[in-house]
C-alpha cells in the first residue's frame, strides 16, 4: 500500500469554531495541499531508500516530514471531531493567524511555547 492510497474521510464541512466560511474553507485546503505535498515527498524518500541514495540529512527530513503527516491527521481528525481551532493543552481558541501559518497547529501560542521550553531537545 503505498501513501497516496493513505485517504482520510472528509471532514464535516460546517464552519469550524468561531471562523467564518472562508476562513474555514482557506484552513482546510492549506491542509489539504500541504498533506498532499508531504505525500509526494515521502514517496521520493521511499524511492531514494530503494535506489539507496539515502544520507543521514535525508533520514531526518524523512523523520520531520513523517512527523508532521501526522500533524495534518491529527489535525483532520480534530475537524472532524469538532475540536479543530481549540488548544488541545488548556482548551482556549487558537487564533486564525496562527491556524493561518500554521494549520495543523494542535496548542495556542502560550502553549506552544510552554511546549517547547519543557521538552526542548
Amino acid at each position: 500500500m503505498g501513501l497516496t492510497s493513505i485517504n482520510l474521510p472528509a471532514p464535516p464541512q460546517a464552519n469550524l469554531i468561531h471562523m467564518k466560511p472562508w476562513q474555514s474553507d482557506q484552513l482546510r485546503r492549506a491542509l489539504e495541499l500541504r498533506r498532499a505535498s508531504l505525500v509526494g515527498e515521502l514517496e521520493r524518500d521511499v524511492e531514494r531508500v530503494r535506489d539507496e541514495r539515502f544520507t543521514e540529512v535525508s533520514q531526518a527530513e524523512l523523520a520531520r516530514d513523517s512527523e508532521e503527516l501526522r500533524e495534518i491527521d491529527a489535525a483532520w481528525r480534530r475537524i472532524g471531531d469538532g475540536t479543530y481551532g481549540l488548544c488541545t493543552d488548556c482548551g482556549a481558541e487558537i487564533g486564525f493567524e496562527r491556524l493561518h501559518a500554521e494549520p495543523e497547529a494542535a496548542r495556542c501560542i502560550d502553549c506552544q511555547a510552554r511546549h517547547e521550553k519543557t521538552y526542548r531537545t
